[in-house]
């Protein structure tokens, strides 16, 4: 009978497999910490383990890995032949092409230079788009999220798209605002459902504001999964598209600077915060208090009506919540330094609180599927309702 093809492929991965990690000397030693542990038990949650890399996001990205060796080395065998066999262009001028020939060099310069604009000037929508369908008042708030590169350089900062995704409000849609090479996003905001200082600008209560910073970073990260984008700080609000498309005209080169920025970072700084109160009541940690027995004392402080034991759970959670994130965000990048985890005995908090700050080395061929193991981490953490925020320290905009 005839193996099937698939059958045999799998079974000589798995050869392969097992001969790289008996002669992977680094993993041997991280096993020395099992010395006392059955080795059947060790192999058996290794295992589990191995089963977690081939999720759908996580198997995309090995074949994606490996299709990106193999094309690197194909390009180092096509690097080589364009050094000997220059290829000369049948419009170039008798004076060019010698130039070209004695210095070869000159035509891997030119095919840099337009990957690297093709990179920041893509034709391609990255999601689904509609139109506008309504005249924008000069009267209406809006909210900025960010900006990116925009596909053409046509915009004048005339709105007429929107795209299939709700602002921080979950009410209006993002708005596509183009302005010569950079593309805003940005959406209306509904005026009596928020109130105004003193010079009539409006404003937002503490206890809105814990939800809407959760859906601005949340926004952000959809956006950034897509596109190279820099963000604005939470509540960048203004008045009247015409009052925006002036001050992108003020700021058009610092803008332009940024975005440079923002394409040539390979150091993210990434920052999740959990809100205690949201946590301590989601069932896998309120539950705790039912098998209470007794009151002890804790070096948390314990206000009333928090059991001591519940407390212990959350932040136990919060922990493990730390170390999965990071952990998953490794795979991506090329190395990383923690400036914080939480500690279990940490506090409670009545705000958002920093569980994990950490900067990562992400290399520009995996900064897409870095963005969105950020988005899916996001969407797998979603009934903690942890708020993950993305910079770079090397990128400023001041709008």
């Amino acid at each position: 009978m005839k193996q099937d093809p698939a059958k045999k492929s799998s079974d000589l991965i798995l050869e392969q497999l097992a001969v790289k990690i008996k002669q992977n000397e680094t993993l041997r030693r991280k096993l020395e910490p099992f010395l006392n542990l059955p080795p059947d038990k060790v192999a058996a949650a290794v295992v589990q383990q191995f089963e977690f890399l081939f999720s759908d996001e996580l198997r995309d990205l090995i074949l994606q890995l490996v299709e990106q060796e193999i094309n690197r080395d194909d390009a180092d065998v096509t690097e080589i032949v364009h050094e000997k066999i220059p290829i000369l262009d049948a419009t170039e001028s008798p004076e060019e092409t010698q130039r070209i020939v004695e210095k070869p060099d000159l035509i891997l310069d030119q095919s840099i230079s337009t990957e690297s604009i093709m990179e920041r000037y893509g034709t391609k929508e990255h999601f689904p788009i509609e139109p506008l369908g309504m005249e924008l008042k000069e009267s209406e708030w809006f909210y900025l999220l960010g900006f990116c590169y925009a596909p053409d350089s046509t915009g004048h900062g005339i709105p007429s798209k929107k795209i299939s995704l709700k602002g921080i409000d979950g009410v209006n849609n993002i708005i596509l605002l183009d302005y010569g090479d950079v593309r805003f996003f940005i959406h209306q905001l509904q005026e009596m459902k928020y109130g105004r200082d003193n010079i009539g600008k409006l404003t937002v209560s503490p206890k809105i504001a814990y939800l809407l910073k959760y859906e601005h970073e949340k926004t952000l990260n959809i956006l950034r999964s897509e596109e190279v984008i820099v963000p604005f700080p939470f509540w960048t609000i203004m008045q009247g598209k015409d009052t925006i498309n002036n001050r992108i005209e003020d700021k058009y080169v610092d803008i332009l600077r940024s975005l440079i920025e923002v394409h040539d970072a390979v150091e993210w700084d990434v920052e999740v915060f959990a809100y205690d109160q949201h946590i301590i009541e989601l069932p896998v940690v309120a539950d705790a208090a039912k098998d209470r027995i007794v009151t002890r004392e804790s070096r948390h402080p314990v206000s009333k009506g928090r059991d001591v034991k519940v407390l212990d759970k959350l932040l136990f959670k919060e922990k493990s919540l730390a170390q999965e994130i990071h952990s998953q965000l490794l795979l991506h990048a090329a190395k990383s330094k923690i400036d914080f985890m939480i500690r279990l005995d940490n506090a409670f908090m009545d705000d958002w609180k920093s569980i994990l700050s950490v900067r990562y080395n992400v290399g520009k061929d995996k900064r897409k599927n870095f963005y969105r193991s950020i988005r899916s981490i996001q969407q797998e953490y979603e009934q903690f309702k942890l708020m993950i925020r993305v910079t770079s320290p090397n990128v400023r905009i001041s709008f």
